[in-house]
């Protein structure tokens, strides 16, 4: 869940709906051309981050102690259960496609591979990689490309989590989106008429219109995970809409 503090409570938008706006943005990209698999690649964004999440009675794994709702940068995860995890969606993706895979395969490196990468982490890692190498070979497509297409993906998750996140900066301050494999850097603010803008302009129209669904907690505190899912699935969802502008 991507989780912000407002009047009201917090809102909360599902990491499968983050997943969904990254598709949509990928849908307005204008490299359709560029790339193989590009429908296949826009299907890798959509699942990227879905996961089936358990909300048990008697956990607390979503709340912070004071009960309320953690966001997902906040949510504790043992080094176990994030390759388990990792290794599930991986698995999900190569068997839909072996594209889907491949990309999916790609974002868990972007994500862990690192000086703090646990070990069981590494290895998988190693291994998907090997794993890619055999795929590519088949498919006939170079490491190179396959570097190029993920930098659209990753553009779009990070793009899609700071519009759910509610963090584009105001007052003309800018945010990098990403910085791409050949070192060209995308960024994302406010103007001074609150219309939000991107630089470089990457999309086929000159303005792109997107909503997400979510939800607003009212409640101040909760007592475990089941109570938050049932709050969640009681609360009526609501329509963000995002307006974005080429600079």
């Amino acid at each position: 869940m991507i989780v912000r503090s407002v009047d009201a409570g917090w809102t909360v938008v599902f990491h499968s709906s983050h997943g969904l706006l990254a598709q949509r943005l990928a849908s307005h990209l204008d490299v359709e051309r560029e790339f193989p698999f590009w429908f296949e690649t826009q299907v890798a964004i959509g699942l990227h981050d879905d996961v089936h999440r358990v909300y048990a009675a008697g956990k607390c794994e979503r709340l912070t102690m004071a009960g309320a709702p953690r966001d997902f940068t906040l949510v504790p995860m043992t080094a176990e259960t994030r390759v388990s995890e990792m290794q599930t969606r991986i698995d999900d993706a190569y068997r839909k496609h072996s594209w889907l895979g491949v990309m999916q395969s790609k974002h868990a490196e972007c994500l862990y591979c690192g000086e703090d990468t646990s070990s069981d982490m590494q290895q998988m890692l190693d291994t998907e990689s090997e794993r890619r190498e055999t795929i590519l070979k088949r498919l006939g497509i170079a490491a190179a490309t396959v570097q190029r297409t993920y930098d659209w993906m990753h553009f779009c998750d990070r793009l899609s989590l700071i519009l759910c996140g509610n963090d584009v900066p105001a007052m003309n301050r800018s945010l990098e989106i990403t910085t791409d494999s050949e070192g060209s850097r995308s960024e994302i603010w406010q103007d001074e008429h609150e219309r939000t803008r991107i630089s470089p302009w990457p999309f086929l129209t000159e303005t792109i219109e997107l909503s997400i669904e979510q939800r607003t907690l009212k409640q101040l505190s909760l007592v475990d995970d089941a109570e938050l899912g049932e709050s969640l699935r009681a609360y009526q969802v609501e329509l963000r809409i995002f307006n974005i502008f080429k600079n």
